[in-house]
């Protein structure tokens, strides 16, 4: 690799690095899921058990939604070293993030010799609001990601230059992506279905070394496929599945009632299955739509920088010009691209919550790879440009600076659950004058947050912790630890010598302290009784 393509790619995971762990331990504020993670590699550490006992599991009960295991584990080792704190949770993805940018720079620089192409990609990846936005927190969707991504470049490895240990190492991070994010479970295996069909002349050339890569993967799927159909793995797909929304089953019963009548041609016409899967590439197609792309992003405010969408509005003119670009590149680099495009929205299009920001993560890298197909050509074509692009860029990295620090925080403080840090140190410095202490559950899992900052002794949890009946969408939560309620703040309902932390409830009773939001706007209020 010539030294200047070093020292670019270098400055470029630098500044990755940089953007992706600027103020990483405050902002955003920790969320319920990553604080059940950090909790839960905390409490393997002290007990070498979960918050509900179990002994080191591969899918974590949790809140009914029974996670899995993988990225707990990659905490794990974080968490022992810095503390049970925001920072050692989200390191692990912070990590990864950043090795997924040059993992895909190597891909690329494997399948064709561009180093400006590959160079570009990692720079249009850095800067990327999609990409920025997942690596900063502990998400499980980018973590997987990055075996996802080192998978791929042991298969084109082994089919670029035909050393059989590519070909038994590439299964080995396709399976730890599965261990870490449900949506990983339909994304590998279809990836590599396709990938094998596409090269299956060249696979069958070694049938023996064929034999053997199947089994070593054999071997590393079995715990996690074991794991996940004992351990309520599938309960998490019934929660968030496309099934989950009866939607499609009104909509089938009420253009049935408007005929009047049961023949079978009606009954086949308006069929709850036929609706579900229009749902379903209604679902799928959404990830592409332009509004979702390039002007408003994901709508789930945890997932989203307000007013920009998962890329700069400026990209779509070099997607554009990408797109056109495409064909006169190399087999194996089309190959890529194809695979990743059709399965990378799949896993989200099978939720009723779409477009996923989420689920889809993976489909920002096929996009970014054909945004610097446009700027490569757009080079090619006139040196010049490289000016008014790098003003570009730099604006729209800075608007989306002052939307993510500045702009997010003010207008979602109730999604990223702000405040709860300093509500915590609060009780924790007062409670022991009160017999009861009540918590609203105005907010998301208040009880993971509670225990997360608190750092509750899990050996104490495990007496006692219970979930309570799971809702329709198959999450449950905790209402009881020692004397705390989390739960709906009822005032008549509450007994003397109580400290209540409400929200937004209507209240008998002037505060005595309240914590504000950013934006001003009171979040949590505390009353004494």
């Amino acid at each position: 690799m010539p030294i200047r393509h070093k020292i670019f790619i270098f400055f470029i995971l630098l500044l990755s690095l940089i953007i992706r762990s600027y103020q990483l331990d405050t902002i955003p504020s920790l969320n319920p899921d990553e604080a059940a993670l950090g909790y839960n590699a905390y409490s393997l550490i002290l007990t070498g058990r979960d918050e509900h006992g179990i002994s080191w599991p591969l899918h974590f009960k949790s809140f009914g939604d029974y996670k899995p295991g993988g990225y707990v584990y990659l905490a794990l080792p974080f968490v022992k070293i810095l503390g049970l704190n925001t920072l050692s949770v989200r390191l692990p993805n912070l990590i990864l993030s950043v090795l997924s940018i040059y993992i895909f720079y190597r891909l690329l620089l494997l399948v064709t010799p561009d180093y400006l192409l590959a160079n570009l990609s990692a720079m249009v990846l850095t800067l990327n609001p999609w990409h920025i936005h997942f690596s900063r927190g502990a998400w499980e969707s980018s973590a997987s990601i990055f075996f996802i991504l080192l998978s791929l470049y042991l298969f084109y490895s082994y089919i670029s230059k035909s050393r059989s240990i590519y070909l038994y190492l590439f299964p080995i991070p396709a399976c730890i992506s599965l261990y870490i994010y449900h949506s990983a479970r339909l994304i590998v295996p279809l990836l590599f279905i396709i990938l094998f069909i596409l090269n299956f002349k060249k696979l069958t050339l070694s049938v023996p070394s064929l034999f053997k890569t199947f089994i070593i993967g054999l071997i590393f799927l079995i715990p996690v496929v074991y794991s996940f159909l004992t351990s309520g793995g599938l309960s998490r797909f019934g929660g968030v599945g496309l099934t989950a929304d009866h939607g499609p089953i009104s909509r089938a019963e009420e253009l049935l009632n408007q005929h009047g009548d049961t023949y079978l041609i009606n009954r086949i016409t308006h069929n709850k299955r036929i609706l579900y899967l229009i749902a379903f590439f209604d679902n799928y197609f959404s990830h592409f739509n332009f509004d979702f792309l390039f002007l408003n992003g994901d709508q789930v405010p945890r997932s989203r920088s307000p007013d920009i969408g998962q890329f700069y509005f400026f990209e779509v003119i070099l997607l554009t010009i990408g797109i056109a670009s495409v064909a006169k590149r190399k087999l194996l680099l089309r190959q890529i691209l194809l695979c990743l495009l059709i399965v990378s929205p799949l896993a989200a299009a099978l939720t009723f919550q779409t477009p996923s920001a989420l689920r889809s993560l993976l489909l920002c890298y096929p996009l970014s790879l054909l945004i610097a197909l446009g700027l490569v050509a757009i080079i090619h074509y006139r040196r010049l440009f490289i000016i008014p692009i790098f003003v570009i860029y730099l604006y729209s990295f800075a608007y989306l600076s002052d939307a993510y620090y500045t702009h997010s925080p003010r207008r979602y403080p109730f999604a990223w659950n702000y405040g709860f840090r300093e509500v915590v140190e609060y009780l924790e410095e007062y409670k022991s004058n009160y017999q009861h202490i009540y918590f609203t559950n105005t907010y998301d899992q208040p009880y993971i947050l509670y225990l997360f900052f608190s750092m509750y002794p899990p050996s104490l949890l495990q007496t006692q912790i219970n979930l309570t009946t799971a809702d329709q969408y198959g999450f449950s939560t905790v209402k009881y630890i020692d004397n705390i309620t989390f739960d709906k703040i009822d005032w008549d309902k509450i007994p003397q010598n109580s400290l209540i932390v409400g929200a937004d409830e209507a209240i008998p009773s002037s505060p005595q302290k309240i914590f504000y939001f950013l934006n001003g706007q009171p979040g949590f209020k505390i009353y004494t009784k």
